[in-house]
């Protein structure tokens, strides 16, 4: 059925038997007993006449009572917004028997008949105890509907804007900073704190209702399993035992959870990150090589031996091609050395009047300037300032750490608290929603022993679970747009961020060090 449009179904069990007949703006059924109802514009006319029936001519006859039809809804699932039931009777105890039958998106209009012109008219309500009952709407007398106390098909919206006191069952676990609970020795579930609570608590305060927690026996998130079955927060909405739940649950899930609930808008959007143990200092064993790449060092070694040899040969030329005999001889390995000792900013010991040499010696000197230059400013910087692992920011760095032996986890492979504990001591890299994993890092007080990474991929959105066909689902919606729209959701969750912050430093003797330059090039 398409939920934008409004359907309205007719059930006649007048005589036990009867034929849906489809028009063009309802379904209308013609029973044996030549009583026709249709509903025109959500205008209720009844016709004593079956001939002016239309409609193909072997519709199959429909045998069902409206309470085994109702059942039928039920064990299917099939509630929806957008379908209302009007069933037309003669049974005087059916406003009784259906209502028990009902449940909360089954939406029935009962036209229950007097006489042959006369018949009052009911309309299904959940009244303030969560219980649902047929209220008396007013009379049609033959020619219309006269003394209506209310719409016999009402407007959910409006009827949903205001719930009068009704009590909800909200399921929920302990998940903090979404919601922070404490579950007592009877099973009482007190909320706490958390961005979900300040949710429903402005639900509840918009819409004119109270609501009490439970917890799912299985402590999940749950959806729809390969045997059929719904667990976790989910399964107990789906099966109507609770009105629906909030505790940072995705509405793009891996399960197909809308398939048997439904989700309200989305009131908070996450991207997921990946969290590591925070770079390690870099060893200082080794940092006189620091300055310079392991390819730089190997081109000043080459220079350095392949200079002296260069110098010598040149010299030979000077001697015996160019007639220089006034030149100096020198063996290859005092050139070296000499090459060396200019490198390591010592004097001169080669002296020559050919202005070739003279270039040669000009050239080494300025190379030589430049490397001792770099080589003494990156040195007292690497010693000033200790020097960290890289960390693992982005994708492709979680690429090359899993090249490197790194392990990387979901929170289907252990809880987040316990994974907090293998980051400290191990290569590993965990796979979460970013929200969730500032703050769980914030919560061990050690948050400056983990790295969250810059870079946030797969968006997800949290919405509110309804169960199918609960006209809650549009009454939260409106709320929770406007929620989102005025930034309130984000900001309650930045003053978890900082409650959560202070009330650690308040409530432990050690914490986290200072900020330190050392922690600005982390």
């Amino acid at each position: 059925m398409d939920e934008g449009a409004m359907s309205v179904l007719l059930l006649l069990p007048l005589l036990g038997e009867c034929t849906l007949v489809n028009c063009r703006r309802c379904y209308y059924a013609v029973p044996g007993d030549k009583l026709t109802v249709c509903l025109g514009n959500h205008s209720l006319c009844l016709h004593g006449d079956s001939r002016s029936r239309s409609g193909p001519a072997n519709d199959p006859p429909c045998h069902l009572h409206p309470a085994a039809h109702t059942r039928r809804v039920k064990k299917n699932v099939l509630e929806s917004r957008s379908t209302r039931w009007l069933v037309v009777t003669s049974t005087r105890d059916l406003t009784e028997t259906l209502a028990k039958e009902l449940r909360e998106g089954t939406q029935v209009a009962l036209v229950r008949r007097e006489g042959p012109r006369l018949a009052q008219l009911y309309s299904s309500r959940v009244d303030p105890d969560g219980k649902i009952r047929f209220s008396f709407v007013g009379v049609w007398m033959g020619s219309g509907m006269d003394d209506l106390k209310r719409d016999l098909l009402p407007d959910l919206s409006h009827l949903y804007s205001n719930l009068n006191g009704r009590h909800l069952l909200v399921t929920t676990n302990n998940n903090w900073p979404f919601f922070r609970i404490n579950t007592l020795t009877n099973g009482t579930v007190i909320p706490i704190s958390g961005v979900d609570l300040q949710v429903i608590n402005t639900l509840s305060q918009s819409l004119n209702f109270t609501y009490h927690l439970i917890r799912p026996p299985d402590g999940k998130w749950g959806g729809p399993q390969l045997d059929g079955s719904v667990t976790g927060l989910v399964g107990q909405v789906h099966r109507h035992e609770a009105h629906a739940t909030l505790c940072e649950l995705s509405i793009t899930s891996t399960y197909s959870r809308e398939t048997v609930v439904d989700f309200t808008v989305p009131y908070y959007m996450e991207s997921t990150t990946l969290v590591s143990g925070a770079p390690k200092e870099k060893s200082r064993t080794f940092a006189v090589f620091s300055p310079f790449t392991i390819e730089v060092w190997l081109c000043i070694v080459v220079a350095v031996a392949a200079v002296g040899p260069f110098l010598y040969l040149v010299t030979r030329l000077l001697v015996h091609v160019l007639d220089h005999p006034d030149q100096p001889h020198y063996t290859p390995q005092e050139l070296t050395f000499n090459m060396y000792r200019n490198l390591m900013v010592q004097n001169n010991l080669i002296t020559t009047s050919s202005w070739v040499l003279k270039l040669i010696f000009f050239g080494w000197y300025l190379f030589s300037f430049y490397i001792y230059a770099m080589y003494s400013g990156t040195l007292t910087a690497v010693l000033a300032i200790p020097a960290f692992d890289k960390p693992i920011d982005s994708l492709q760095q979680l690429a090359d750490a899993r090249r490197r032996g790194y392990t990387i986890g979901t929170t289907r492979d252990s809880s987040f608290e316990e994974t907090l504990k293998i980051l400290k001591r191990e290569y590993y890299v965990f796979i979460n929603a970013q929200l969730n994993s500032v703050m769980k890092a914030t919560q061990s007080g050690q948050r400056h022993k983990f790295h969250i990474g810059r870079e946030t991929f797969l968006p997800q959105s949290y919405g509110i679970a309804c169960s199918t066909g609960s006209p809650l689902r549009d009454a939260f919606s409106d709320i929770l747009r406007r929620l989102s729209e005025g930034g309130l959701v984000y900001k309650w969750a930045g003053d978890e961020v900082a409650g959560g912050s202070s009330s650690n430093r308040a409530g432990k003797t050690t914490g986290p060090p200072a900020i330190t330059v050392q922690h600005l090039q982390n």
